[in-house]
């Protein structure tokens, strides 16, 4: 059985640090809990005196797990259709004693009990209804699989997450649909980050996408067997779909449900949702003014990175680099407050350094005005993506197309 890396206590589930990628027990999972050596660097030092120390190093973005799942039930597939040949057969033969039942499911389903409340995590959740139900509308099918995932998230004693009102899963699950591919990158060349906030996003958010193509019985049967192998049996992904779905930090999500007679798409776009928006304008010049919603967290810097996205086929999507996970994109550099008056930052290691205009922070308040267009010179034309970090964690992954 693993152990925890940091204490040494054996856990059947062990959550995979998305900075070290250790392995740690429920208690230990956080950076700040194993004294992770990998956790965002602070901003660069400023000084009074010219001394010999070094710069900082830049800050590294927490990658979100971004893995996706394919299921492509071949097997299933030929065997279903052996076997309804082989139904045909006696049924014209004996049609008094045979009677059509439904496929079973590839993945056991949670027993027939009633869907959990979406409130707060109860010790012992209730498992959801996967009865067939057909038909079955698609509001209908999102909130089943809301009540997987919540379940998934209760069982480990974590809050439920709600729906988003943003529709980008929604978007990306109609187009792999549409296009028949499957790629966090969309035929534009956008990533996530991108098409959130297209959809009007204005906080963080990290992506799961599943995909099952071939024949299939029940929705429901279906929905249930990508939630369980994104939970169990995703190994091949380094476990990052679980611990996306079970990231505490996650309030809401995207779902985004897509399907014919054939192919079922699902996408799972996990947002964290933490900040009360008064002034946020996403151009040249940066404003972002509101209240983060989360107590005891302070601002230390905007990290800016860059992608230059060109469309894309559906043969590129469906295969190297865009089958795989997503990254941020190019470290730009980062924006800062003011230093002391009389001092001055050292220069950054790598990339820039944008001194803002305004920062000014009065509890959870502040007020962030700051200018891109030393990156605009530098990169040029394509979408930079802005992370607002805390002492802990970031709250945007906010796009602007240049």
């Amino acid at each position: 059985m693993p152990e925890c890396d940091e204490c040494g206590r054996e856990v059947t589930l062990p959550f995979t640090c998305a900075y070290c990628g250790g392995n740690y027990c429920v208690e230990h999972r956080l950076p700040e809990n194993h004294n992770c050596v990998h956790r965002p660097k602070v901003p660069p030092p400023y000084f009074t005196v010219p001394d010999n120390r070094q710069p900082s190093e830049k800050p590294i973005i927490r990658k979100k797990p971004t893995w996706k799942s394919k299921q492509f039930p071949l097997k299933l597939v030929a065997l279903i259709a052996i076997a309804v040949i082989a139904g045909a057969i006696i049924w014209s033969v004996y049609p008094t004693l045979v009677q059509l039942t439904q496929i079973p499911a590839v993945i056991p389903s949670p027993s027939n009990t009633s869907p959990m409340p979406s409130t707060t995590p109860s010790e012992n959740p209730t498992s959801p209804d996967a009865t067939p139900s057909e038909p079955n509308s698609h509001e209908e099918l999102v909130n089943y699989a809301l009540s997987l995932i919540n379940y998934d998230r209760q069982s480990k004693g974590l809050q439920n997450v709600t729906i988003s009102n943003i529709n980008s899963g929604q978007r990306h699950a109609d187009e792999m649909l549409a296009n028949q591919f499957f790629s966090h990158w969309d035929t534009n060349g956008y990533k996530p980050y991108m098409r959130y906030t297209s959809a009007g996003g204005k906080g963080a958010v990290a992506e799961n996408c599943a995909a099952q193509l071939g024949f299939y019985s029940d929705l429901k049967e279906v929905l249930n067997g990508m939630e369980w192998r994104m939970m169990y049996d995703d190994a091949d992904s380094n476990w990052g779909h679980r611990d996306n779905i079970l990231d505490p930090l996650h309030n809401k999500v995207s779902i985004g449900i897509a399907f014919d007679n054939n192919d079922v798409y699902l996408v799972q776009d996990f947002e964290d949702d933490y900040v009360s928006w008064s002034t946020l304008s996403l151009s040249i010049q940066v404003v972002m003014q509101g209240t983060i919603l989360k107590t005891e967290e302070s601002i230390s810097q905007v990290a800016i990175y860059f992608d230059n996205p060109t469309p894309l086929t559906t043969q590129q999507l469906d295969s190297p680099p865009y089958d795989g996970s997503y990254d941020s994109g190019t470290y730009v550099g980062m924006a800062v407050s003011p230093p002391p008056v009389g001092s001055q930052y050292l220069p950054p290691e790598e990339g820039i350094l944008i001194v803002a205009d305004t920062w000014s922070e009065a509890e959870q308040n502040f007020n962030i005005r700051f200018d891109m267009s030393t990156a605009f010179a530098q990169y040029g034309k394509g979408v930079y993506t802005l992370y607002l970090w805390t002492d802990s964690n970031y709250f945007t992954s906010l796009s602007i197309w240049n």
